[in-house]
């Protein structure tokens, strides 16, 4: 019955474009689109670019200042289009509700000549929104994070839908990518390199139980799987780039939503005196907290959290603008035994971001950034508590220069003052700490050598005061478009990575095609290797251990490693994207994912992350229900190979009464396939100034038991071993209104 559930479902959706429908919008509720069309390169505006509401017959043509507006645009999903002479053409998704106008900016690129030769491939919802990304990038949006099942409107559970990314299940949001560990992945919110922004996490990990960014907050942002540009460092394997949206400039909005994620209140419209500038505010509390004070729960513990985001933006005149992003949050949980869980007992998040943006011509801009980033996170060791504070200070100039259509350049310069502070309490009583300097810098070159061939080239470099440590990191990345729908690439990147003691490295090589049938639909495959060495390996003992295999928030005994470790991931990616169009997507993602190291004893093992295979399916289809209400049905269906894992050595953990791992059969054991199908149902009314979402997932609708951990511990007098399972069978329910 659960793999016949599996075949009805996925039938009815690859007939979704037969069955889906987008609403009668004769005599619907309407609204506004809105926004400005800009020019990439310089970021100026683009007078009297043309826009267009594809499958319909309404287009406008911009303003002096590139600003165009539809009014009375009836409720809907919609297609907008931008073009503008010398430039290729963009598409983008636009969800238009009644209660919200919907504000969307265009940035064009410009066409490149060669001889009579121009290119005319333009850019849709499907490409990067950095503009030098050729390979290993996703590009997703708002819609995007709160429309995938299961994902919690959380972009890290939503990348686990991603080619290559696997997830460590539903209880926490840690990813894999590639089968590098967790802690090679780079956070950075509007240009603010991160090291955790997640409630309950751990000191050294990126993941936790849910992210303190609202992801209603976000605008078009991109994941970056593998050899990534030489804008970004200090990590391994990916890249979350992460942008916020403006506020409307024009009217006050806002809405109220109460979900898993918990109880929140968002606004934003403009800030009085200062035209085209906004406001974007939003503020959350855990909803299991509320539950348990008002007395509908009664559970000894219950994880607590708060967060707030804020957004501003100032245009001073055409050339200038400044944005502030602010965000906090704090977390906690009366539960003084996380020692050795996935999550801690409490953390702490604050950040804050001043960017200066200046045009000094249509060839030349500046961004001037300033930013403050604090993480603390608490961890209960039995009768002892730990508090990890990591604190950066940092300043960062770049400048974008665009001497000609073929030839773009981008520096940047980066000076930051870190300060890490680990105190311990009660039993060990101990005070640590640690202050240096961090400096980084790098260039990046996009050629267009011809219309159809593109080469980006760039150095990353970075030293730390500390110890003196300094890198050198090449990047350097091909593409050839011999027509519009085809495009062949090849990248290398060498990436290294400070921490735990000296540089990790990772040389990653990667090639790919795709092809692009239609504007909504994207086939992409791709294959990649990535060699690593100087990997912290024990240096006095003969072992197994290697930290690739570190990043689900375990305890780390850093006395005794050495950076003398090798490893290595490769595999291959197939995606087969249908973004939204009429009323319906589908995503399909195959990934082989292979992970081997070897330890101080030289044998190679294949390691945790080692899953083999990574299948995801997902679909969802609007169901019109009349001309203001429409019906949301999606599902995700994920089947994934187990990972390797150390048994325990029942026998000599009898012996000393607790947990021993069997040394002599590391990594022998694998765990079984990780098999979960979601669903979810979001049923969106729309009034004439307001509107009401309801929405129901149902979290492993077919009740399989995942396992994901595995501990040692005694029933009945004899020594057993357990295990910890992801979520049975759970549904959850969230209420948002727009208003």
């Amino acid at each position: 019955m659960k793999f016949l559930s599996i075949i009805v479902t996925a039938a009815f959706l690859f007939s979704a474009d037969v069955a889906c429908a987008q609403s009668d919008t004769s005599l619907a509720h309407v609204q506004t689109i809105r926004g400005t069309v800009y020019a990439a390169e310089s970021h100026l505006p683009i007078p009297y670019a043309r826009v267009s509401i594809i499958g319909s017959k309404r287009g406008v043509v911009a303003s002096e200042k590139g600003e165009f507006r539809f009014a009375r645009i009836p409720v809907g999903h919609y297609i907008v289009k931008a073009m503008a002479d010398g430039y290729s053409p963009s598409t983008q998704e636009v969800v238009v509700s009644s209660a919200h106008q919907s504000v969307i900016d265009f940035e064009l690129k410009e066409r490149s000549a060669q001889g009579d030769t121009v290119t005319v491939i333009g850019s849709n919802a499907l490409d990067a929104v950095n503009s030098i990304a050729i390979l290993s990038v996703t590009p997703f949006s708002i819609e995007d994070v709160n429309r995938y099942a299961a994902a919690f409107q959380d972009p890290a559970r939503m990348a686990d839908n991603f080619a290559g990314v696997f997830g460590r299940g539903t209880t926490n949001n840690y990813i894999v990518v590639r089968g590098g560990s967790p802690i090679e992945l780079l956070w950075r919110l509007d240009g603010i390199d991160i090291p955790n922004p997640n409630h309950f996490g751990k000191n050294g990990s990126t993941g936790g139980l849910v992210s303190a960014i609202n992801s209603q907050m976000l605008g078009n942002s991109d994941f970056f799987s593998g050899a990534f540009p030489s804008e970004y460092g200090t990590k391994l394997s990916a890249v979350f780039d992460l942008h916020t949206r403006d506020g409307n400039s024009e009217k006050y909005e806002g809405s109220a939503q109460i979900s898993f994620n918990g109880m929140e209140l968002m606004g934003e419209g403009a800030v009085p005196g200062v035209d085209g500038s906004s406001f974007l505010f939003a503020y959350r509390h855990s909803t299991l907290d509320f539950l348990q004070k008002i007395g509908i729960l009664n559970f000894i513990t219950i994880p607590n959290f708060d967060d707030a985001m804020m957004k501003l933006h100032f245009k001073l005149g055409e050339r200038d603008q400044i944005n502030m992003t602010d965000l906090w949050g704090k977390a906690s949980i009366n539960d003084q035994n996380t020692a050795t869980q996935e999550l801690g007992s409490g953390s702490g998040i604050l950040v804050g971001g001043l960017e200066w943006l200046h045009i000094f011509s249509d060839d030349l801009t500046t961004h001037l950034l300033v930013n403050h980033v604090d993480n603390s996170f608490t961890e209960g060791l039995d009768s002892n508590t730990e508090v990890a504070k990591i604190a950066y200070n940092t300043v960062k100039v770049i400048a974008d220069y665009t001497p000609s259509k073929e030839h773009s350049f981008q520096v940047g310069v980066v000076a930051q003052k870190a300060d890490q502070q680990i105190n311990q309490t009660e039993v060990f009583g101990f005070n640590t700490s640690l202050q240096t300097n961090l400096y980084q810098a790098y260039i990046n070159w996009n050629w267009h050598i011809v219309p159809q061939l593109i080469l980006n080239t760039g150095l990353y470099t970075q030293f730390i005061a500390y110890d003196s440590g300094s890198s050198l990191e090449p990047r350097a990345m091909l593409s050839w478009s011999p027509t519009e729908q085809h495009t062949f690439a090849v990248a290398f990147g060498v990436h290294r990575q400070p921490e735990p003691i000296q540089f990790t490295q990772a040389l990653h090589y990667v090639a790919g095609y795709a092809f692009r049938p239609s504007a909504d639909l994207l086939i992409k495959a791709e294959g990649y290797y990535k060699d690593y060495s100087h990997v912290p390996i024990h240096a006095s003992t003969l072992d197994s251990y290697s930290f690739l295999n570190e990043g689900f928030a375990e305890r780390i005994d850093y006395t005794d490693l050495v950076n003398k470790g090798v490893g290595k991931t490769y595999g291959a990616e197939l995606t087969i994207m249908k973004h939204y169009n009429n009323g319906y997507y589908i995503t399909a993602t195959a990934s082989y994912v292979r992970q081997q190291f070897a330890g101080s004893d030289g044998i190679w093992r294949y390691g945790t992350f080692d899953n083999i295979y990574i299948v995801n399916f997902l679909a969802g289809c609007d169901f019109s229900l009349g001309r203001n209400t429409v019906l949301t049905l999606s599902e995700k269906f994920t089947v994934a190979g187990g990972g390797t894992y150390t048994p325990f050595d029942l026998q000599k953990s009898d012996q000393v009464g607790y947990g021993v791992l069997d040394s002599a059969h590391a990594s022998s054991a694998r765990n079984p396939p990780y098999i979960r199908l979601d669903f979810n149902a979001e049923l969106h009314i729309n009034w004439k100034a307001t509107s009401l979402a309801i929405y129901l997932s149902v979290i492993n609708a077919l009740g399989i038991t995942n396992p994901i951990d595995r501990y040692f511990y005694y029933e009945n007098g004899l020594p057993t071993i357990g295990e910890d399972d992801d979520l049975p069978f759970i549904p959850i329910l969230g209420i948002r209104f727009e208003f």
